[in-house]
């Protein structure tokens, strides 16, 4: 497309400022190009020097004093950062007339008639432009927010609300348009002073009243005494040096912020080295202490140790001997001890127990991981004893416990569905805990579940056990729980011999040395320090094994500290077999029982006999039980043997409760 410079004529003689496009009779202005406008400087170079924002300044109060000395006087109406536009040279220029309008005022008058309407930018409008009379102080009012906003480079938007209420007088009074803005002037102030001239130059531009405010000359000549300081080179100072100065101030203060990070680290490093090289001395002057203590006392040690020794293998000797006395006298007052227990009237259950788990707290007996029956009643109210066939109430047994209140008249009892089936059950600090077990139409679990104070709900408060078990035996010591045995899976053939020791008090799990053998559901008991347990093993062998937990307390509180693995240092004792295979073990008095058995139903009750290694017959079941599960309730000193199966392999709903007849102990 050709351009030709000329004027309306039919001379076409070129005349610079008017354009005239091909087949076109319409002049088009031509002006000069700006490079940017002040607000994209301000948001571009954040650290602009105070005589470049002046000599913006002092440029725009020149036009606005062309503006308004014209006559008749041209208001601006829109007098913001984005309407001022820079050339190479860093002078400003007001641009964008849109919304200027020639007002009809006369000289020396301050407001005239203008059309409706707020103009421009509301947040540089003054208090009367919601008014259609105002003139050139509505533009001193934007200059002032002009000054304002270029000085500090914080636009200044969020403005407070022009009226607030007195707390004093509970009234609502207006802000002046200054107090509004105080919390941008405050930061102009503290950088330049309050006594700049440029700081009284905004106030006076920010009055509410228009004619308190300073006329464009008067500005003007306010702008030239602060420009009177400067020295001439900053005043000539173009765009690409202004550029170029910015450029430079910040890549130096990028490097020295490098440097005084790069400086921070070392100094870390060094005092982190200082601080590594004063514990290392310290650990070394204790070591040395201590290598001290022990070459000066290692002799008094190694003779008291001897000494010891000594007396120890003296005493063994000792208890050798009266052992091997007590064996060939046998003991026959000993051998012929009966406990006389005194029988209770024998106690209905509301379903049968088998091959089940009983745990005491305080008063209450709870009977639970091997519920496998339930009672049914015929339609004449005639009770029926024995195995249900319905799905649903062998699923009801199986996820059921039984709790036992021994306080009042009689026992009363009650129902506590559990999460899981074929768990095992143990008490810890009088919380009743089960683990394992199988989720109705899930696998084999390795949750642990306690039930709330209220009865009403199961908790996980502690983590999953390392191993997942089905129809495992639990059982409570201290802080401790002890889980022995179980299955992988639910068929009862993937036996284990893993036992795995949880600390309640830092919910660690620690695992100990495991059985000889794999075992399902076996029987424990915990007389003075020491975990008794028989089992059934996949070979069918019965045996009773005994740990020693003071060891096992001693390895696990050492282990939190070093390795678990040192669990595995404790060792199991064979003991001699049972009277019966596979009774039900509890303590009673201090001393292990052995109550019935589990291949064959029996009525004997055993007894151990630590001081010559024995079992010893004491007392007989009113019933013969196998399977069965008992407990002794220290709150009532009464033994309670629960459920089991009599000799036609039927469930039995009872509970046997005996106590020891005083008169003749």
């Amino acid at each position: 497309m050709q351009f030709a410079l000329g004027t309306s004529s039919s001379a076409h003689r070129p005349v610079p400022g008017y354009l005239l496009l091909p087949r076109s009779r319409l002049p088009v202005l031509v002006m000069e190009r700006l490079h940017t406008s002040l607000d994209d400087m301000l948001e571009q170079y954040p650290d602009i020097p105070l005589h470049v924002k002046l000599s913006i300044l002092h440029d725009v109060t020149k036009g606005l004093v062309f503006l308004h000395t014209r006559n008749p006087v041209i208001v601006h109406r829109d007098l913001t950062a984005r309407n001022v536009l820079l050339d190479a040279a860093m002078t400003a220029k007001i641009a964008d007339l849109g919304n200027s309008r020639i007002t009809n005022l006369r000289p020396g008058q301050l407001a005239g008639t203008m059309t409706m309407g707020i103009p421009g930018t509301l947040v540089y409008m003054p208090p009367e432009a919601s008014t259609d009379h105002y003139g050139p102080p509505l533009d001193m009012f934007s200059f002032g927010h002009l000054c304002l906003f270029t000085a500090t480079q914080v636009f200044p938007g969020d403005l407070l609300p022009s009226t607030y209420t007195d707390p004093r007088k509970n009234k609502v009074k207006a802000r002046t348009e200054l107090e509004r803005r105080e919390s941008y002037m405050s930061p102009l102030e503290a950088t330049l002073g309050k006594t700049h001239g440029l700081v009284s130059l905004v106030k006076g531009c920010l009055e509410n009243d228009p004619r308190r405010r300073p006329t464009a000359s008067q500005a003007l000549d306010r702008m030239r005494d602060m420009m009177a300081g400067l020295r001439p080179p900053f005043l000539h100072m173009n765009r690409f040096q202004l550029e170029k100065t910015l450029t430079d101030k910040s890549a130096e203060a990028d490097t020295q912020a490098r440097e005084i990070a790069d400086n921070r680290r070392r100094l870390q490093h060094l005092n982190q080295g200082i601080e590594e090289l004063r514990s290392k001395k310290a650990e070394l002057e204790t070591e040395a202490e201590v290598a001290a203590r022990e070459k000066a006392g290692l002799q008094a040690v190694t003779d008291l140790q001897a000494r010891e020794i000594a007396d120890n293998r003296k005493r063994l000797q000792d208890i050798n001997q009266a052992i091997e006395e007590l064996r060939a006298s046998k003991f026959p007052d000993i051998l012929k001890c009966q406990l006389p227990l005194k029988w209770k009237t024998t106690t209905e259950m509301p379903m049968g127990a088998m091959v089940a788990q009983a745990v005491v707290i305080g008063e209450k007996v709870y009977i639970g991981g091997g519920m496998m029956a339930v009672k049914k009643v015929r339609g004449s109210g005639e009770r029926v004893v024995g195995g249900s066939t319905d799905r649903e109430e062998k699923k009801r047994a199986q996820l059921s416990i039984l709790e036992c209140s021994m306080t009042g008249e009689g026992p009363q009892w009650r129902t506590i569905v559990a999460p899981t089936g074929g768990f095992a059950m143990a008490a810890v600090d009088n919380q009743l805990i089960i683990a394992g077990g199988v989720v109705p139409g899930a696998n084999v679990s390795d949750h642990v579940s306690v039930l709330d104070s209220d009865n009403k709900t199961w908790t996980q408060p502690f983590p999953a056990m390392p191993t997942v078990r089905f129809m495992p035996s639990a059982i409570g010591y201290k802080r401790w729980l002890v889980v022995v045995g179980g299955s992988v899976t639910p068929d009862d053939k993937n036996l284990i011999n893993v036992v795995e020791v949880l600390d309640t008090s830092s919910k660690q799990w620690y695992t100990a040395s495991p059985l000889p053998r794999p075992t399902l559901r076996p029987s424990l008991a915990i007389i003075q320090d020491t975990l008794y347990t028989s089992y059934v093993s996949a070979e069918e062998i019965p045996f009773t094994k005994q740990i020693f937990i003071p060891t096992l307390i001693s390895n696990a509180i050492s282990c939190a500290q070093a390795s678990p693995n040192n669990l595995t240092q404790t060792e199991w004792q064979e003991l001699p077999d049972t009277l019966t295979p596979f009774p039900a073990l509890t303590s009673f008095h201090g001393h292990l029982l052995a109550v019935g058995a589990d291949d064959s139903p029996s009525s004997t009750i055993a007894m151990y006999l630590p001081h010559i290694q024995q079992w010893q017959k004491v007392a007989e079941l009113p019933t013969p039980r196998g399977g069965c599960a008992c407990c002794f309730l220290p709150a009532t000193k009464q033994l309670l043997v629960f459920g089991g199966e009599d000799e036609n392999q039927d469930h039995i709903f009872t509970m046997d409760i005996c106590e020891l007849d005083t008169e003749h102990n």
